[in-house]
């Protein structure tokens, strides 16, 4: 399951940079759009497409879904044991749970993971 969660991370690093590319305000602080940034975005959207095959079908769903409503921050950091992205605190059981399976919010719904 680690490794769904890192693959689903460098897929919302790799979103997060295609929408800082294509916004308005990328080319109102100065930034013009150049052949180079059109390569750079063709670049990132085939590795995302690349990605995407790894992912499990299921979690991708869940993934676009989560993205169609925050827009942003699809996975959360769970800190001690609150998630992230609500600050709602988590149950007692996800500290037993984390380590063999992909564990989702509650509260807001976006996926966890936790730093050791």
């Amino acid at each position: 399951m680690k490794k769904q969660i890192e693959l689903l991370r460098e897929l919302e690093e790799l979103d997060l940079m295609l929408k800082d590319l294509s916004s308005p305000q990328y080319k109102k602080i100065g930034f013009k759009t150049s052949k180079q940034s059109l390569d750079i975005m063709h670049i990132i959207e085939r590795r995302r497409q690349k990605l995407k095959k790894k992912i499990d079908p299921k979690l991708l769903a869940e993934y676009e879904r989560i993205v169609k409503r925050y827009g942003a921050r699809v996975l959360v950091q769970a800190v001690k044991e609150f998630c992230g992205g609500c600050y709602v605190k988590l149950p007692a059981e996800f500290a037993t749970r984390r380590a063999s399976e992909l564990l989702i919010c509650p509260n807001c719904g976006r996926f966890l993971y936790w730093v050791s």
